[in-house]
């Protein structure tokens, strides 16, 4: 039995919107595979079906199947491009809505007919993926891809219907809805909704477009990923008759302005060398290293530069003594791409001019 595609279209969506602040580390090269559940759409066929040299026409439906891929691609922290291998595999069902054209006009309903195929599909994709941010270890993120398709018909020889044996290859594109959650500095689970379509593709005598729907999960393991240097081991300034420290720093957990047990000890030295000295004046400037957006990191800046603040109001420090300035991620002490956490930049200095 032969038959030659009708038609099948079918609109891809993507979700659009602003993007808040990322706290995404995982930037390098990395490596990935995944499982998916694969739901294929019925296809429109036509074609001589009983050999009378008329056009018939019916629809072929698919059962559900399976499918596995693999990932290798590059996360630049806000986008991530990749090559995408994925092989899926799902049986005919049936024919459905069989009408036997009489060649005049005319048209005869036939009962549905049982189809003995599987079908595979080899794809081979080059995607490019948008990571929205939410300063959380998950990250949603939406793509699309471009690539080639290889389909495999194989003749399952049972009952009813069939195409014969037969491979061929076309053009194939899909849409990437999904999300991640970070379980290490170098490995993240994902899972998504991907809609993949291909373009009309023959196999002997059978010639359509396929559309399926895949529910995927897998892992992404970074090869590379940012490795932060440890942050300096700070030690208390001496405070002397000959020589007192003007300038300390304080270091704050990522997403905090709370102030931690060894930053207190530092801001008591500051304290101190500020009284020994007379000054009256202490600039505190805060900073935020780049995962989160420029305005967020502001904020935090300066949600630091108070906290160092009140904690010298509360040893004995004059208010109006105490100057504060944020410069969110402006002024890095160590320079990291952009969605990076560094330890070294989640700090405030401590200045007596």
């Amino acid at each position: 039995m032969s038959f030659v595609s009708r038609s099948a279209l079918v609109a891809l969506m993507m979700a659009v919107g602003a993007p808040a602040a990322v706290a995404d580390q995982m930037v390098g090269p990395y490596l990935g595979g995944y499982g998916a559940f694969v739901m294929p759409s019925s296809v429109d066929v036509e074609g001589d079906a009983d050999g009378d040299g008329n056009q018939d026409v019916a629809t072929m439906e698919f059962d559900n199947g399976f499918g596995v891929g693999a990932l290798f691609g590059y996360d630049y922290g806000e986008f991530r491009f990749e090559a995408d291998v994925g092989y899926r595999s799902f049986d005919t069902d049936k024919l459905t809505d069989l009408m036997l054209s009489d060649g005049a006009g005319g048209f005869t309903a036939v009962p549905d007919t049982p189809f003995s195929n599987n079908f595979g599909v080899l794809t081979v994709m080059g995607n490019v993926i948008y990571e929205y941010e939410t300063q959380t270890s998950f990250t949603p993120y939406v793509g699309a891809g471009l690539g080639a398709a290889w389909v495999f018909v194989n003749d399952k020889g049972g009952s009813g219907g069939s195409i014969a044996s037969g491979n061929d290859a076309g053009f194939a594109y899909q849409g990437i809805l999904g999300g991640r959650v970070e379980l290490s500095e170098s490995l993240a689970a994902f899972a998504d909704y991907r809609y993949v379509g291909t373009s009309d593709i023959q196999v002997n005598d059978f010639q359509t477009s396929y559309d399926m729907h895949s529910v995927q999960a897998g892992l992404i393991y970074v090869l590379d990923s940012y490795t932060p240097p440890p942050p300096p081991v700070p030690a208390p300034a001496p405070v002397s008759d000959a020589v007192l420290a003007r300038s300390f720093m304080v270091f704050f957990d990522w997403d905090s302005s709370i102030v931690t047990e060894d930053a207190s000890a530092i801001i008591k030295d500051a304290a101190q060398s500020a009284m020994n000295l007379g000054v009256s004046r202490i600039e505190l400037t805060g900073h935020a290293d780049r995962s989160g957006s420029e305005t967020y990191n502001q904020a935090l800046s300066l949600r630091r530069a108070a906290a160092v603040k009140a904690e010298l109001i509360a040893i004995g420090i004059a208010e109006s003594e105490i100057v504060t300035i944020g410069k969110g991620e402006s002024a890095p002490l160590v320079p990291t791409p952009d969605g990076v956490r560094e330890a070294q930049n989640r700090r405030v200095e401590i200045v007596l001019p």
